[in-house]
């Protein structure tokens, strides 16, 4: 089994007013993949309820069978949608893949 965590930070520059509608946005176009593609085994995608300098805004955690299925997923035209309709907002990522 894979998990497969990312971690954004959104742009520090932004208001919290801004960052809620651009944390909205994010689960918007990332929480759907995980009904559309079947060999997702769980994805969740969550906004972080804690807003401090050294902590991220939004993860989206997900587990697969093997890493051929999180690179399927990763090649997949919904998610690269995904990341094309998320890429106006400023933010960083941080990118977690483990075996367990």
């Amino acid at each position: 089994m894979i998990k497969h965590i990312v971690f954004y930070k959104l742009s520090k520059s932004l208001d919290l007013e801004t960052s809620q509608v651009q944390l909205k946005r994010m689960e918007e176009k990332f929480f759907p993949l995980g009904c559309k593609l079947p060999y997702i085994i769980e994805y969740r995608t969550g906004i972080n309820l804690h807003v401090t300098p050294h902590s991220c805004n939004f993860v989206i955690d997900s587990i697969f069978r093997n890493k051929e299925d999180m690179y399927r997923y990763q090649e997949r035209e919904e998610h690269y949608g995904a990341i094309r309709r998320g890429s106006a907002i400023e933010k960083t990522k941080v990118v977690v893949d483990y075996e367990f």
